[in-house]
């Protein structure tokens, strides 16, 4: 018995001892008990970095000498912070889906870090394997991938039903925010368990991230409305004082109301002993700057100014100023002059460093980062911006260089980071000139819809098809043809014509059996006939006659005069801001199909306004979408061109046609417009079959009636598709590498702001 005894008490002594072993560890590498014992037979690497250690709080991010700095186990460095917003969706995904896999972040980590990017920054609270993957690619990492997380912001109750904006002080928005900030912390400290809500991540975090958590952005791009709807249901409202954080005199009841949701953020990351920065969400709309000559009032009717909200000594990890700055929008920035004329640090006018400089001199010392720029490239247009940085019809090229050119801007204007939006392309994306023939809402992320700009900011492209070789691609060959599964051919007197389709595109092949095509000589025509009505003749396809009512007409003929042309009477367009806005010149016989008049396919890109300062009248502005680009989309060639709508070679003719540009409005479902003057409103219709009929090409005349090639799918429930580094990458990557581990530029050196 004695034996026994002491040989409990030998073994009792090794087990403390190496209990004590495993807590010292665990507190030098600062990832805590929890970091080594979650999750049960779960085994995550564990982090090597430093943690600073003063007063019993933790850090490894910090706010330091007015910088956004880390510590590298001996010292404080500042860097300027290279980073890329990460979406949360992939195709045939609504965003509250989260369908992203832990293999797909892992993917995205490496490229991400091959690109020379430091952090990610995400915008909610996301399935607990994202922050098992960030923990497995970080463990054992010295030059980690870190992360800004963001915390989602009740919108719904903030902008209210018929978007008037309601008082952030309501207790149901108090309530939400508050609990979405505190499972977050918990989240990123691998602490929670969280039910299931439709919309939302849920399940057992248990992965500790906090070692790699360079800050923290609360909230969304805030709505002026609710701001002033707050600001005006509290006027008098007393500066919110907390433990951590506090509103300034000056501060408005919704910076007051912001001050203390970081509150909150500040004092649950207490509970762990940790503090890292924090900073809200802004954008142009609402900065504390003042812009005359900004002509739509919402876009300069509140300022929510983040220097009127303070951290307390209590807070040591400090606050910073985050933005989401584009360079076409708001028009403050095409028509404010003193941007118009602002030079840049390499002599350039460069209206969004203008921009930059004001914004960086009324945050003196604080870190200020752009939390999203960028340009898209995508086949449609939505603004046009300064020095042709525009909202849409990039190639991908341009939009890499412009990207760069946007990031050494922000790091010129001695900002702290510059998160580019975004990684990935997502195509549930809505955006304003597509928003209401992307109908209905629900399907659109099983489609890619070309010409809705918001869905193609990434650089990394996601696009239909399991793999490269599921996808037709304009380069004169025909083996990606011969793969596909569900063709349609026709034979006519001199060629074939082939259709095929994807979730993005209608493809066609046109094979000449008598030679070469010789276009410039002899246009092709193409009509397309999708529903009841149209037109046999078309003013833009002189002599031809089709063999039934077109909706579009298709002209081929060279590098600068090619086009698709809709139907007058079927134009939402010219209905729309013509025949009911009266925005734009109309005609009265553009309303009867029978009169066979084709007008340019356009989107509006800006409806028209008033300067207030100088009371000069913009007018309503549109671009003309259908002009047809020629060109490779084979990304293996120098010559690739992702916007290109069609190629000839030889004998072939490719050609691809965004599903919108022939009117639909789900593809997936086989619906698109009606026709508007005899719905008398946007109306759908289903569409059984496209008919496909081909005119000339081959010799002059081609005037008789021929039999269209009728095409026919089924409806889809589920996409394939497979992703691709864009030519943005390697120019961003490029410029990322360039920049390295900067630290940001000296605010002493700077020049005057450009209000000065």
């Amino acid at each position: 018995m004695q034996a026994n005894s002491v040989n409990k008490t030998w073994v009792l002594g090794l087990t403390v001892i190496a209990a004590l072993a495993v807590i010292a560890l665990a507190l030098f590498y600062g990832g805590g008990l929890r970091g080594w014992f979650a999750g049960g037979s779960k085994s995550l690497p564990q982090s090597v970095m430093p943690v600073y250690e003063e007063q019993g709080i933790k850090q490894t991010s910090s706010v330091r000498d007015g910088h956004l700095e880390v510590y590298n186990g001996k010292d404080w460095t500042p860097q300027f912070w290279t980073g890329v917003n990460l979406g949360a969706t992939t195709p045939g995904h609504a965003p509250g889906e989260l369908s992203p896999t832990k293999e797909d972040y892992l993917r995205w980590f490496q490229q991400i870090k091959d690109m020379h990017a430091d952090v990610i920054r995400v915008y909610t609270i996301l399935p607990p394997y994202f922050y098992e993957a960030l923990a497995e690619f970080n463990g054992g990492r010295k030059d980690p991938l870190y992360i800004l997380h963001g915390i989602w912001a009740p919108e719904d109750q903030l902008v209210g039903n018929g978007g008037e904006g309601r008082d952030a002080y309501q207790r149901d928005t108090v309530d939400a925010f508050k609990q979405e900030i505190t499972d977050a912390v918990h989240a990123v400290h691998g602490n929670l368990k969280r039910k299931e809500m439709p919309g939302h991540a849920s399940g057992t975090y248990d992965a500790d991230i906090s070692p790699y958590l360079l800050g923290w952005v609360i909230g969304t791009e805030w709505d002026p409305y609710a701001v002033q709807a707050t600001n005006d249901a509290n006027a008098g409202l007393k500066p919110f004082q907390g433990t951590y954080f506090q509103a300034k005199a000056e501060a408005n009841p919704f910076e007051s109301w912001l001050a203390q949701m970081l509150e909150t953020a500040a004092k649950e990351e207490m509970k762990y002993g940790w503090q890292h920065p924090v900073s809200f969400t802004n954008w142009v709309t609402t900065d504390p700057l003042n812009h005359p000559n900004e002509p739509a009032e919402n876009e300069d009717m509140v300022s929510v100014d983040p220097m009127h909200i303070r951290p307390l000594e209590t807070w040591k990890a400090g606050y910073f100023a985050s933005y989401h700055i584009y360079p076409y929008y708001p028009d403050l920035l095409s028509y404010e002059d003193k941007y118009q004329t602002y030079k840049d640090r390499t002599g350039q006018v460069n209206p969004y460093a203008g921009y930059l400089r004001d914004l960086r001199e009324h945050h003196q010392g604080i870190p200020l980062i752009v939390a999203e720029y960028g340009v898209p490239s995508s086949r449609g247009l939505a603004h046009y911006g300064p020095v042709n940085r525009n909202q849409g019809l990039h190639t991908e090229q341009e939009q890499g260089e412009i990207n760069a050119s946007l990031y050494q801007s922000i790091y010129n204007e001695s900002y702290d980071g510059a998160m580019l939006f975004s990684w990935q392309d997502e195509w549930f994306k809505i955006t304003w000139n597509t928003l209401e023939l992307d109908t209905p809402s629900s399907r659109r992320p099983y489609w890619r819809n070309m010409l809705t700009n918001e869905e193609h900011f990434g650089v990394l492209a996601v696009e239909p098809g399991k793999s490269p070789e599921d996808t037709i691609v304009l380069d004169g060959q025909t083996d990606d043809w011969d793969r596909r599964k569900h063709t349609v051919t026709k034979a006519y007197p001199n060629y074939t014509l082939t259709t095929s389709h994807d979730e993005a595109y209608v493809y066609m092949l046109l094979k000449n059996t008598k030679g070469d095509w010789k276009l410039d000589d002899n246009p092709m025509y193409l009509g397309f006939d999708t529903l009841n009505g149209g037109s046999t003749t078309a003013d833009k396809a002189p002599g031809v006659s089709f063999s039934s009512g077109q909706e579009f007409v298709m002209k081929l003929q060279g590098q600068k005069n090619s086009a698709l042309y809709v139907g007058s009477a079927y134009d939402y367009h010219t209905w729309l801001y013509g025949s009911k806005k009266k925005q734009l010149p109309w005609q009265d016989s553009w309303a009867r199909a029978e009169n066979g008049i084709f007008l340019p396919w356009k989107l509006p890109v800006n409806k028209g306004f008033t300067l207030p300062q100088t009371q000069e009248k913009v007018p309503f502005e549109d671009v003309e979408i259908g002009l047809l680009h020629q060109g490779t989309t084979d990304p293996s060639r120098d010559e690739f061109n992702n916007l290109a709508d069609w190629y000839v070679s030889g004998s072939v003719i490719e050609i691809r046609v965004p599903w919108m540009m022939l009117g639909f409005t789900d593809p997936s479902q086989h619906k698109a417009w009606r026709y508007p003057y005899e719905a008398g409103a946007l109306k759908f219709d289903e569409v059984k079959a496209i008919r496909v009929e081909p005119h000339g090409g081959t010799a002059p005349g081609g005037v008789e009636k021929q039999e269209p090639l009728v095409y026919k799918w089924d409806d889809w429930d589920k996409v394939a598709y497979h992703e691709r580094l864009k030519k943005s990458y390697p120019i961003l990557q490029a410029a990322f590498g360039e920049q390295g581990n900067k630290p940001p530029k000296g605010q002493q050196n700077a020049v005057p702001a450009a209000s000065n």
